[in-house]
């Protein structure tokens, strides 16, 4: 350890626990907040969700935007500018997508442009407006992260947004607000946060800090994530997820992703799948792929994982897919094989490849997707 260097950010601060959304009107009071532009999508107000936030704000400026989509668009993103002109705080509830384009959102409105201006890595000028980042899901960890993905269809892509500026001002994570969450939604974002915490132990900016977190998040998923996924209700279960994807959410803004997002980006580019299922059809073939770079490493996963060793480490994933009711191959969600070579080309241009730990050549990439096929 004395050999070691590393760098290691949390620009967010975050308020963590059941019945936590109750603590957002004293944050506004005590920040001076006295408008604000709410951020959400269609599902999170027919879950009643949206009036939860707002009975707290009686007496303040607010407007609601509920355009964002599952996979956003710019166009859906620039859709809330006006709304956020001359507003002291963007409040985003909702999942990854919401969480991601109010980001992308407090770039624009305080920095002017379009939202494609920040595409990159460090685009974004300077310190952004304050954002409340209050997440819906368990899985994404946007609520922390420094990174947006916007999706712009006429180029078949997701795009990111990489800037320590677009980190929220404050995170409120409330399990509570994920105890309606379908089964189906809680099996894809917690995979996410699994697709997270793998990889940024192998990631080549792996780091100690974020490794501690990775593997607490491992261990989490693993244990509640089925539970969570059969009994909704079990907030012991959506608590523990709660905390998995934070702390997740925390290890991949330090350490970073790999090529099974590399992969994630390009499926839901092309076929507006959710990011999660993308990321959990990805990280088996990826995990085997990079085995033997990272073996030791694998190890560690494969013991949070209750497995005792790196290959039945992978298996358990599978498994973990099996037992969450999550397809296993691109066939099952309606991936054609004639657009594999489509798949290969655009993971092997996403930004994410380039932390994972054995770079594949295009061809071994290829056949990579031909065996998830």
């Amino acid at each position: 350890m004395q050999e070691a260097f590393f760098s290691f950010e949390l620009p967010t601060r975050i308020l963590f626990g059941v019945g936590a959304l109750g603590n957002l009107r004293l944050e506004c009071d005590t920040h001076g907040w006295k408008s604000a532009l709410i951020v959400t999508d269609s599902g999170v107000r027919q879950a009643g969700l949206l009036e939860r936030l707002t009975a707290q704000l009686e007496g303040l400026d607010y407007a609601v935007y509920d355009g964002i989509l599952p996979n956003p668009t710019v166009q859906c993103i620039e859709g809330a500018v006006a709304l956020a002109q001359g507003r002291d705080v963007l409040i985003a509830l909702g999942g990854g997508s919401v969480l991601d384009s109010a980001k992308a959102l407090n770039a624009v409105k305080t920095h002017g442009g379009s939202v494609l201006h920040y595409e990159g890595n460090d685009a974004v000028p300077g310190p952004c407006g304050p954002l409340v980042a209050i997440p819906t899901t368990a899985g994404t960890g946007s609520e922390v992260t420094f990174i947006a993905m916007v999706t712009v269809p006429e180029r078949q892509q997701k795009l990111p947004l990489v800037s320590r500026y677009l980190a929220p001002t404050l995170a409120i994570v409330d399990p509570e607000l994920t105890r309606t969450l379908p089964p189906s939604v809680t099996a894809h974002t917690g995979l996410d946060a699994l697709t997270h915490a793998v990889e940024t132990l192998v990631s080549v900016s792996a780091q100690p800090i974020a490794d501690l977190l990775a593997l607490q998040a491992i261990k989490l998923i693993t244990q509640y994530l089925p539970m969570a996924v059969k009994e909704g209700e079990n907030m012991e279960a959506r608590a523990n997820l709660s905390y998995a994807a934070l702390t997740a959410g925390i290890a991949f803004s330090n350490g970073w992703t790999g090529m099974a997002h590399a992969l994630a980006h390009a499926l839901g580019g092309l076929y507006d799948l959710p990011h999660g299922l993308c990321c959990a059809l990805a990280l088996p073939a990826t995990m085997e792929f990079n085995l033997e770079t990272q073996r030791a490493k694998y190890e560690q996963i494969a013991q949070a994982l209750g497995a005792a060793s790196a290959q039945e480490g992978i298996a358990r994933v599978r498994e973990l897919m099996r037992e969450v009711g999550v397809p296993m191959r691109l066939r099952d969600v309606g991936v054609p094989e004639s657009d594999l070579d489509k798949i290969t080309e655009l993971a092997l241009a996403d930004g994410t490849i380039l932390f994972n730990p054995r770079q594949p050549s295009a061809e071994e990439l290829r056949a990579l997707v031909q065996k998830v096929f």
